[in-house]
C-alpha cells in the first residue's frame, strides 16, 4: 500500500509517493512565491500557493504510476506558525507566513496581562513576534472587519487538509508551536486565550497526527476520491521522526535554512530558565523540546549567491582553510535560544578581516559558525534534559553535504550519525498514514540506516568556539540588531 503526501515550506513545496514501509517512489516540487508588502511581513496567495500544491502533487502520483487503488491515504506537512484565515467557504485574504514579524506590536500587551512565566508554563513558549498568537492579537486590533467575518483560523497544515477534503482540524503539534495549546494537555489554551481576547470560536477541533480527518474530494490528483485525507504534523517534528528522533536520549539537529535541534521527551520538562521550546510530537505522550540555531544555513546560501558559486563549493571552499578560519569569526547563527536572546538579536557580521583573509577562510568562518551555533544549543538543550544524549542524529538539506556532519563531530567531539534516506518527512508521513489505517507498528519508526561519523578532536575548535561565543555576546550588547 501507498501513502501520498504535500510538505508545504516557505519557498518550495514538495509533494512525494512512498510505500507505507518507507521507500519513497516518486517526488516533485513547485517554487513559492512570498509576498512582503510592508517591513517585516512575509505573506502568501492561497490561490497561487494551492495551485503549485495541487501541481506537485499530481505530478508524483503521476511519476509514481501505480492503481488508485494501491493508496491507503494522503496526508501534509508545512511550516509552523503560518496561517490562512477562512470564513469557511474561502480564504479572506492573503495567509500570514511564520517569518512574519508583525506580532511585534502585540509582545508588551502579553507580556503585561499574561506574563511571560504565565505564558511559558502554559504554552511551553516564550512571547516572540513570530509565533501565531501575538500575529493573530495584531490582526484582531488592526484588521477589525477581517476578524470579525473569519469563522476559522487554520494553520497551513490545516489548510491543505481543508482544500483536500472540506475538513476542519488543526493539529496538535500546530496548536503548541503557534503559542495557542496548553502543551501538556495537548489541547487548546482556552483559559488563555478567552483572557487575551481571542476566544476558542474560531479554531478548528484539534486532533493528533495520523488522525483521519476526511476523505478526498479533488478528483483531479490521480489519487481515488473518498481515499483518507489523515493529519500530519511539524515539519521539525516529521523530520525528525522519519530521522529517528523520536527515541529516548536522540537530539536530531535539522540543518535547513534554520537548524532547529530537537530531542523527544516522555513529559513536557520544567526549565527554570524558560529557554527552549515545548510543542506536541508526533506520537502519543511525546513531546519536543526544542532550541535553533537560527539561520546559518540561509546566511551560507547568500554567501555561496554573492560569489556566484553554491553551497557545495562553500563547503569545498572551507576544507582549503584550517580550523579557527585564520582568525576571521562570522556571527552568522545563534548559539543561544532564549527570550532575552531573541528580543535583542546580534547582528549578523563578520570580524577579524585581515588583508591576508582568504575567500577560504571566509567560507570556513561562515561553516564553523554553524557548528558552534549547534554546539551552544545542543549543551543548553541537554541541560534541560538532564544529561549528554546518547546520539545525536543530522538531517536535513545541511546533512547532504558531508563537510557539515564531519565539521560537527570534530566540533562537538562526539559521534554524528546521518540517516541515508534522502526524504525522511515522507517516511514519517507515511508512517502516519500507516497509524491511521491501522497497517501496524503505530505509526511509529524503528532508526533508519544510517552512517556513523567518528568523533574528532575538538581541540583545535576550543579556542575559535570561545571567540565565536564572545563575539556574539559583545554584538548583541553593544550593536543590537535594528529594526527587530
Amino acid at each position: 500500500m501507498l501513502a501520498a503526501g504535500l510538505d508545504i515550506g516557505g519557498s518550495s513545496v514538495k509533494a512525494w509517493v512512498a510505500e507505507l514501509g518507507g521507500t519513497v517512489l516518486a517526488q516533485s516540487t513547485r517554487p513559492l512565491v512570498t509576498s512582503r508588502p510592508a517591513h517585516h511581513a512575509a505573506e502568501l496567495d492561497p490561490g497561487s500557493w494551492w495551485a503549485a500544491s495541487r501541481e506537485a502533487l499530481a505530478a508524483a502520483v503521476g511519476e509514481a504510476r501505480r492503481p488508485p487503488g494501491d493508496y491507503a491515504g494522503v496526508t501534509a506537512s508545512s511550516l509552523r506558525q503560518g496561517f490562512v484565515l477562512t470564513d469557511g467557504s474561502t480564504e479572506l485574504g492573503p495567509g500570514v507566513l511564520n517569518s512574519d514579524r508583525r506580532g511585534a506590536s502585540q509582545l508588551d500587551r502579553l507580556r503585561a496581562d499574561v506574563g511571560s512565566e504565565a505564558l511559558y508554563r502554559t504554552t511551553g513558549h516564550w512571547p516572540a513576534p513570530e509565533l501565531t498568537l501575538p500575529k493573530l492579537l495584531h490582526v484582531a486590533a488592526t484588521e477589525p472587519q477581517r476578524w470579525a467575518a473569519t469563522r476559522r483560523v487554520l494553520f497551513l497544515h490545516d489548510w491543505a487538509l481543508w482544500r483536500l477534503s472540506g475538513e476542519e482540524a488543526t493539529e496538535a503539534s500546530y496548536a503548541s508551536a503557534g503559542q495557542l495549546a496548553d502543551v501538556g494537555g495537548r489541547r487548546w489554551a482556552g483559559d488563555l486565550l478567552d483572557a487575551v481576547g481571542l476566544g476558542t470560536d474560531r479554531l478548528a477541533p484539534l486532533v493528533e497526527a495520523g488522525t483521519v480527518v476526511g476523505r478526498l474530494r479533488d478528483a483531479e490528483l490521480g489519487l481515488p476520491a473518498g481515499l483518507p485525507v489523515i493529519a500530519g504534523g511539524g515539519d521539525t517534528q516529521l523530520a525528525a521522526m522519519g530521522a529517528g528522533g523520536l527515541a529516548d536520549g536522540v537530539v536530531t539537529v535539522v540543518a535547513g535554512s534554520s537548524t532547529p535541534v530537537q530531542a523527544a521527551v516522555a513529559a513536557p520538562p520544567d526549565d527554570p530558565l524558560r529557554h527552549p521550546w515545548v510543542s506536541t510530537h508526533l506520537a502519543p505522550q511525546r513531546w519536543a523540546v526544542e532550541t535553533n540555531a537560527g539561520y546559518p544555513g540561509t546566511m551560507a546560501a547568500w554567501l555561496a549567491g554573492l560569489t556566484g558559486s553554491d553551497v557545495g563549493d562553500l563547503w569545498a571552499c572551507a576544507s582549503r582553510s584550517r580550523p579557527g578560519a585564520a582568525g576571521v569569526t562570522a556571527v552568522v547563527a545563534a548559539p543561544e535560544w532564549s527570550e532575552a536572546a531573541w528580543a535583542t538579536k546580534a547582528p549578523q557580521a563578520v570580524l577579524g578581516l585581515t588583508p591576508a583573509t582568504t575567500g577560504d577562510d571566509l567560507a570556513r568562518a561562515f561553516v564553523e559558525a554553524h557548528a558552534f551555533a549547534v554546539r551552544a544549543n545542543l549543551a543548553d538543550l541537554e541541560r534541560v534534559l538532564g544529561g549528554p544524549a546518547t546520539t545525536v542524529v543530522v538531517t536535513g538539506g545541511g546533512a547532504r553535504h558531508a563537510g557539515l556532519p564531519r565539521l560537527l563531530a570534530d566540533v562537538l567531539g562526539r559521534h554524528v550519525t546521518v540517516p541515508e534516506v534522502a526524504q525522511p518527512a515522507a517516511l514519517a508521513g507515511a508512517a502516519l498514514v500507516a497509524r491511521a489505517c491501522g497497517a501496524g507498528g503505530g505509526g511509529e519508526l524503528p532508526g533508519p540506516p544510517a552512517r556513523m561519523v567518528p568523533a574528532g578532536d575538538p581541540a583545535p575548535y576550543a579556542e575559535p568556539y570561545e571567540r565565536y561565543v564572545e563575539a556574539f555576546a559583545a554584538l548583541r550588547a553593544h550593536l543590537p540588531e535594528a529594526g527587530g
